[in-house]
């Protein structure tokens, strides 16, 4: 069965304020706008997703957000996940590798560089450090999400806020 994975690293956030927690960053204007380009290009693609999962960190919520807001998905299916935050690339892969075998096209809301790692791990292409609201769109033939493994996904298409400003 054919599966997509679309690995996306948070769209740009502010800085840390003295005293603020990290995970309590939010986005800046620039970032609301790339996450919502993100998604327009995905409902341009037609695609529907089965779950947005996203890392618990207010920057990565935010962009999992917009991204369904874009694609008109229900609320219900953008899933909050602890682990996702401050994940390792090993912590990635055993994440998705426990994904429900019901879904076929599941969005990743993570960090760098893991989500990065992760990308060209499983893909063996190189993608370098993801962009900010960067996704790697990576597909795999196979029965069930537990096979994920090195170098068995197919990188179709690494996309960025910068090549989708004038479509």
């Amino acid at each position: 069965m054919r599966r997509y994975l679309y690995l996306v690293r948070h769209a740009q956030s502010a800085e840390k304020h003295i005293g603020q927690n990290d995970s309590e960053r939010e986005l800046t204007p620039t970032g609301v706008k790339e996450a919502l380009l993100i998604g327009s290009y995905l409902l341009r693609q037609k695609i529907s997703l089965d779950s947005i999962m996203s890392s618990t960190a207010e920057r990565a919520r935010a962009t999992a957000g917009l991204i369904g807001d874009a694609l008109k998905t229900d609320l219900e299916k953008i899933i909050l996940q602890e682990e996702l935050y401050e994940a390792s690339p090993r912590t990635l892969l055993q994440f998705v590798t426990t994904l429900e075998d019901s879904q076929q096209h599941v969005l990743c809301v993570a960090h760098n560089p893991s989500v990065s790692y992760l990308a060209e791990y499983i893909s063996k292409a190189e993608i370098g450090d993801m962009v900010p609201a960067g996704m790697a769109i990576i597909q795999f033939d196979l029965q069930g999400w537990n096979e994920v493994s090195q170098g068995n996904g197919e990188l179709v298409q690494y996309v960025y806020p910068e090549m989708l400003y004038n479509q």
